[in-house]
Formats: C-alpha cells, structure tokens, sequence
C-alpha cells in the first residue's frame, strides 16, 4: 500500500461568490488597474478608445489613478484600491492588459 501526498496542499481559505456580470457598459465608470508590463500605455489605449467606441457613455478612469499593483509600492496601491474604488464610484475593472 502507498500513501499518496497531494502536491498542492489544501485550500487554506473558501471562496467568495464572484459579482454578477453588468448588463451593459454603458454609463458605467470603469477603473483600469496595471502592473505596467506589456505595454501598459498602448494596450489600454486601444481597450479605451474600442469602449468609448461601442459605449458612449462610459467614464474611464486611467491607470495612472491608481498606481502600479506590481512593484516596490504594490502593498499600498492594493490596500488602497477598495476605498478609492468605492470612492471613485467605479462600477467594473479591467485589471492587467495584454499578456
């Protein structure tokens, strides 16, 4: 008989229930959050103008908002993403690009 030891381990922590997905973009605020890789500038820039294109209506809150979330000061941008988010009243993120 052998003892099996799963590599992985075990869950440490339950997962959450994810939000339901919007409806429409339209008239929502969307918060772009970047690890400044793979062109951070470029691919947003064309994930922005394809939005604005296909929803009018939506309010785009730049990346630079918020800071890097990878990097020397990542603790921080990341403790301080739910109160600016909240306060920012933004309805959705697009976290990272390309890749």
């Amino acid at each position: 008989m052998y003892e099996v030891v799963y590599p992985l381990g075990m869950p440490t922590q339950n997962e959450k229930p994810v939000a339901p997905p919007l409806a429409t973009l339209d008239g929502m605020t969307i918060a772009e959050l970047s690890n400044h890789k793979f062109g951070t500038d470029f691919t947003f820039g064309v994930l922005g103008r394809a939005l604005v294109k296909h929803f009018p209506n939506i309010k785009i809150i730049p990346h630079r908002e918020f800071g890097d979330t990878y990097g020397p000061a990542e603790s921080e941008v990341i403790n301080a993403l739910p109160g600016k988010l909240k306060a920012l009243k933004v309805d959705a993120v697009i976290s990272g690009n390309a890749g």
